[in-house]
C-alpha cells in the first residue's frame, strides 16, 4: 500500500540539555570515554589500534520513497555481495512516509538491511515541533509494517540539511542514536562522535549544527567524494561521470581516501535515480566487486553496525566473531 499523506497530531515537548556539558571542553579518555561519548576533536581509531587492526566500512545509504520505482535495484545493487564473515551486505534505508511500499521496507529489513527514517515528505522541517512530530510519524509507520521500532534508530535530514538543535531534540525526545546528514568538507575523514560537549564541532556546510548538549547521541559525517578534480556530497552531483569507468574511478578513488588514511567510514549517499541508469548501478556493483577482491579488511555495513564497532571497537583479527556484524 502506498501512502501519499499522513495527519499528524500536534505535540509540544520541552527538552532538558546540561548548560555545564555545552559550554566544558571535551576530553578524549577524561570526560569522554566509550561506548556513550567520543570526542569530535578525537583523530585516534576507536580503541586505539594501529591501522592495520582497524576494520575499513563502507556504508551505502539511501533515502526518500521506496517503491516499485526503485525497490528491485536496491535488490540488483546488493545481489551477491557478502561480508568477510560470509554475512550478505547490509546497507541503511531512511524511507519517507510519502508514497512508500513499507512492504518493500519490511522485505528490506527482513534481507538485514537497517531502516531509518527521514522526514514524512522529504522536504526539511520547519520546526522543532515538527521534526519531533515528523520523525516519530515516520517511525510509527515503519513499525506498523513489522520492523522493530527498536531497530530504528537512525536519522537523515532531507537534501543532507540537517536541522541542528532542533532535529536533536527530536533524536532525543524519541530515542534514536545517530544523524547522518551532515556533510563537512572541512572535516571529511572523520569517525563519528556525540555531541556531548558541542563546543567548537564542526559546523555542518548545509543546515545547522547543535549549539546544546546531547549526550550519547552521534553524528556521521558525509564525506565528500571526489572526480577529476570536483567534489560532491553525492554520487548524482559529481560532474563528468558519463561511464561505468567513471562510476569505478569516482568511488573507488574516494574510497582509497578513506583506506588509506585513518579507516574512517566510508558513507555513500546514493539517491533513487542514481541506479536507475543502467552504467550507475553496473559502475556501483563494479566498485563492490573491486573491494571485495582487493580488501580482505574491508566491509559493507549498515551504519549502525558501524556505530557498534565505534562503541565496542575489536581489532581485524576478531571481526568475523563480532556480534553485531553476524547473521
Amino acid at each position: 500500500m502506498l501512502f501519499a499523506r499522513l495527519s499528524l497530531p500536534v505535540i509540544v515537548l520541552a527538552t532538558v540539555v546540561s548548560l555545564t556539558s555545552a559550554q566544558e571542553q571535551c576530553t578524549p579518555g577524561g570526560n569522554c570515554q566509550l561506548p556513550n561519548c567520543r570526542c569530535w576533536s578525537d583523530f585516534s581509531s576507536p580503541g586505539g589500534f594501529d591501522i592495520d587492526d582497524v576494520p575499513q566500512a563502507i556504508l551505502l545509504t539511501f533515502e526518500y520513497a521506496i517503491n516499485d520505482a526503485n525497490f528491485n535495484y536496491y535488490l540488483k545493487l546488493f545481489e551477491g555481495f557478502t561480508n568477510p564473515n560470509n554475512c550478505p551486505a547490509a546497507g541503511t534505508f531512511f524511507p519517507q512516509v510519502n508514497f512508500t511500499d513499507f512492504g518493500d521496507v519490511k522485505q528490506l529489513y527482513d534481507l538485514g538491511h537497517e531502516i531509518g527514517v527521514t522526514s514524512v515528505d522529504g522536504t526539511v522541517p520547519a520546526t522543532r515541533e515538527d521534526w519531533i512530530i515528523g520523525l516519530a510519524a515516520v517511525r510509527d509507520q515503519i513499525e506498523i509494517s513489522g520492523v522493530s521500532r527498536w531497530d530504528v534508530v537512525g536519522v537523515r535530514a532531507p537534501n543532507l540539511r540537517p536541522g541542528g538543535t532542533d532535529e536533536f531534540t527530536a533524536l532525543a525526545t524519541d530515542g534514536f542514536e545517530y544523524d547522518a546528514s551532515c556533510t563537512s568538507s572541512a572535516y571529511g575523514l572523520m569517525w563519528p562522535y556525540t555531541y556531548d560537549f558541542p563546543t567548537g564541532t564542526p559546523r555542518c556546510d548545509n543546515g545547522a549544527t547543535p549549539d546544546q548538549a546531547f549526550p550519547a547521541k552521534w553524528q556521521y559525517i558525509v564525506s565528500d567524494l571526489e572526480f577529476r578534480g570536483s567534489k560532491c556530497a553525492t554520487p548524482s552531483g559529481c560532474p563528468g561521470v558519463a561511464t561505468q569507468e567513471d562510476v569505478l574511478e569516482l568511488f573507488s578513488g574516494s574510497f582509497l581516501q578513506h583506506y588509506e588514511d585513518r579507516k574512517t567510514p566510508f558513507m555513500v549517499v546514493i539517491s533513487p535515480d542514481w541506479l536507475a541508469v543502467p552504467y550507475r548501478l553496473d559502475g556501483t556493483r563494479e566498485f563492490l566487486q573491486f573491494v571485495r577482491d582487493n580488501f580482505e579488511d574491508t566491509w559493507i555495513l549498515s551504519v549502525s553496525q558501524s556505530l557498534e564497532w565505534v562503541k565496542y571497537p575489536v581489532p581485524n583479527s576478531e571481526t568475523d566473531s563480532f556480534e553485531p556484524w553476524s547473521c
